[in-house]
Parts: structure tokens; sequence; C-alpha cells
């Protein structure tokens, strides 16, 4: 014969498994969706966005270098915790016959400086070493003068 089999569920049966069905799709749910944007949480228990402490006072701020006879002007434009720019202000092309390096390596410094690089670890050429750290330590100055 068959292999039919009769099934005889009483009436409290069903309402168990039914339930157990609505919990057990309760809990996929909720496993699967989280509580991302519950209202019901406090602002307060929400993070907030990063924003950084601030480094700088916003400006312009300059250091005079002496070159011989010639006097130049560091400049360094920063808003408040970031260098927007270095460059020298009065170069004159007799400055820049006599000292062919400040032009590329004030170039280097600054564009490793605008691009968030911290002062200890700006990269400094073997070619233009003493020209480098001269101008990294006037930058520094000038930058002093912006701290916070």
């Amino acid at each position: 014969m068959g292999n039919t089999h009769i099934v005889v569920l009483r009436k409290n049966q069903i309402v168990i498994a039914l339930l157990a069905v609505v919990l057990l799709l309760l809990f996929a749910f909720f496993m699967t969706h989280g509580t991302k944007d519950n209202p019901a949480t406090p602002a307060s228990a929400k993070p907030a966005a990063y924003q950084p402490e601030a480094v700088y006072r916003a400006g312009v701020y300059t250091s005079a270098i002496a070159l011989n006879d010639t006097i130049l002007n560091l400049e360094v434009v920063v808003d408040t915790n970031h260098i927007n720019s270095i460059r020298l202000v009065n170069l004159e092309e007799s400055v820049t016959t006599m000292y062919p390096l400040i032009e590329p390596a004030l170039e280097s410094l600054a564009s490793q400086l605008t691009n968030d690089v911290a002062l200890d670890s700006v990269v400094i050429s073997d070619t233009q070493k003493y020209t480098q750290l001269f101008l990294l330590e006037v930058i520094e100055q000038t930058l002093a003068k912006a701290a916070r």
C-alpha cells in the first residue's frame, strides 16, 4: 500500500506553531534591519560628525629672510587647520640667480605642507638639503605665529 500518513493536530498546537513562525519572522526582520535610524534613540546618543580641533588662527603670516643684502618675505596662508599656500613675496631675479635652489626647494616644501604632511614628516631632498632645512625652519617660525 501507500505511505500516506494522516496527521491530526489540535487547535492549541496550530496556534503555538503559528506564534513560533511569527516570532521567527520578527526575529529575522530585526536582525537584518537593525536600529540604525531609530527615532526613539536620543540625539545625544548618535555620534556627532568629527570636527578637528583648530590648529591655526586663519590668516596670512609672514617672516623675513635675510640673504646678504636682500630681505625676502616668506608668506604662509592658513585656515583653521590647513596650510593653504607658502610663497616668497618679493623674490627678485638677482636673488634667484645667486640662490638657484631657493624656488624649487620652497615649491617642494609647499607642495608637501599644503597636502597635510606634518612638519616633522616632510621629506628633505638630498640635492636641496640645506636650503630646504633653512626654509623649513623659517616656515616653522611663521607657523608658530599662527598657532592657537
